[in-house]
């Protein structure tokens, strides 16, 4: 069905979005980045945890990047262990929400946000809220 109120409507939101591309893809990248900080420390802790006696700890799951569910203009990827949840989000102005942790199923948050500056390198500060993000998930998911 060839619909021409759609085909405008798809040239107007186009036209707005169109500027956004270079930023929308850095935004990707850094969400790629930080996911793949996020999977080392992860592997870190099964390490330790299979080290110490207790191999069966790996049930920590982090999801691939995918479109934000709230905005166009971003990236997200979840980290999850059974009903604990935690989002890092990378939006495309530049900045970075660190979601939860939180029960899924409940009400997101809390969130921290992180500006970057333009220079390509991640904060330290951001990369020690990433540690202490995944630390706060891991020691809920595990509470028991």
């Amino acid at each position: 069905m060839k619909s021409p109120r759609i085909e405008e409507l798809a040239y107007e939101i186009g036209q707005r979005e169109a500027g956004r591309a270079r930023q929308r893809q850095a935004a990707r990248r850094l969400a790629q980045r930080l996911r793949s900080q996020v999977l080392a420390a992860v592997a870190t802790f099964v390490e330790a945890a299979a080290a110490s006696g207790a191999p069966h700890l790996d049930l920590i799951h982090v999801e691939p990047v995918e479109p934000d569910d709230k905005s166009v203009r971003a990236f997200q990827f979840r980290i999850t262990r059974g009903r604990h949840e935690g989002i890092v989000v990378s939006k495309d102005r530049g900045e970075v929400m660190l979601v939860g942790p939180f029960r899924r199923g409940g009400m997101e948050g809390p969130c921290l946000p992180f500006h970057l500056e333009g220079s390509g390198k991640l904060p330290v500060r951001l990369s020690e809220a990433l540690e202490s993000f995944l630390i706060r998930i891991i020691q809920q998911a595990y509470a028991k």
